[in-house]
């Protein structure tokens, strides 16, 4: 077992095969989540039962369904655990259920509508094990599948690795829309980063839980992109992503309007509820007070913070001095998004110019001066 693990994971290393030495290898936690999906559950969870790497753990939440998934659940027998709550709460919630159950070094948290490749854990193990730098978690490429299971596009419209196989994605400033990932089952998480950021706001994200979960865990620890499609992402129409249907479009997923996506302000009051709130928890995890300021501020404005939460003098100063280096910040992350919607035109134009002055060459020829 400790031979095949490492061998699945060395398949995804582009360069030499890596040494694990003495250690041992990390147990991997799936939390399962569902609410009435049970045409897709057994689909979900014979995938990841199939992974190809060996050390996982299954566990599943049912956030009180009523469509005959506990039966499905039933027939694994000791083979996946499973909790339910007793009344429905939410994604969330249900993502918080699991966590206070895994065991594992690592959690991936999987919709029950999704199903993974048999390789998705070993690629996800081989960044978080072998690939620089760490960071609080990983995530892959989404398929787009339909309901049926058919593949209707190789990739995610918010996947956004700038052309290269291996992305890094710092702690950043958070401001409307910033989303560079896939969806929560092509993410693995470090489970002592999880823990962390459980939340008394579960209910303000009973959909899009990853819009609270992913931003968190970024602002504490980043995130590298993997350009491989190893997730299946399923639009059936009652999952909130798969509104965007696939016709060439570009609407923002995170869309307020039409896809009932949490308000900014809700995120906002939700991180900070824990940054400061509970301080003492996420303080040492900063090499000084600056850089837990300019992680509060990458969250919120100085302003909606102090009007919002009571802080010390000392860090009120802190605050306060770094307030316009990161409204810099965002202005330029604004901007540059901006620069690159533009030259995007350029390019697409230039090329259309191209096409046309070949076209009109190969009509009459290239005349000489």
């Amino acid at each position: 077992m400790f031979t095949n693990g490492l061998d699945v994971i060395n398949r995804h290393s582009s360069g030499k095969a890596h040494s694990l030495g003495a250690a041992k290898l990390p147990l991997v936690s799936f939390v399962i989540t569902n609410y009435n999906y049970a045409p897709y559950l057994k689909e979900c969870i014979d995938s990841c039962l199939a992974q190809d790497y060996p050390l996982c753990e299954i566990i599943l939440v049912d956030d009180c369904s009523s469509d005959g998934s506990m039966e499905i659940c039933e027939a694994y027998g000791d083979k996946i655990s499973v909790l339910r709550h007793e009344k429905n709460s939410g994604q969330l919630a249900a993502f918080f259920t699991g966590i206070d159950r895994v065991k594992g070094e690592f959690v991936v948290f999987v919709d029950a509508d999704d199903f993974l490749d048999s390789d998705a854990v070993s690629a996800h193990l081989y960044l978080h094990l072998f690939e620089r730098p760490q960071v609080g978690f990983s995530c892959l490429r989404n398929r787009q599948v339909s309901e049926n299971s058919a593949i209707i596009s190789d990739f995610h419209p918010d996947f956004q690795n700038n052309g290269k196989e291996l992305t890094y994605i710092a702690p950043r400033v958070i401001h409307t829309p910033t989303w560079s990932w896939s969806t929560t089952s092509a993410m693995m998480f470090r489970g002592d980063l999880v823990k962390l950021l459980k939340t008394d706001m579960a209910d303000e994200f009973r959909v899009c839980a990853d819009y609270y979960l992913v931003h968190f865990a970024n602002l504490l620890g980043g995130s590298l992109l993997f350009d491989r499609a190893k997730v299946n992402y399923r639009r059936h129409g009652k999952n909130n992503f798969s509104k965007n249907f696939v016709i060439g479009g570009h609407r923002p997923t995170g869309h307020d309007k039409f896809h009932a996506h949490p308000a900014q302000s809700s995120l906002q009051m939700a991180i900070l509820n824990k940054l400061i709130n509970e301080r003492a928890k996420f303080e040492p995890y900063f090499p000084n007070l600056e850089r837990y300021a300019e992680t509060i501020l990458f969250v919120a404005p100085l302003s909606f913070v102090l009007s919002n939460f009571s802080v010390d003098g000392e860090l009120k100063n802190t605050l306060e001095k770094r307030a316009p280096n990161i409204e810099k910040q965002k202005k330029e992350q604004i901007s540059i998004k901006k620069w690159a919607i533009r030259w995007f035109e350029l390019q697409n134009r230039y090329s259309k110019i191209k096409v046309f002055k070949n076209n009109l060459i190969s009509l009459y020829g290239v005349r000489e001066k």
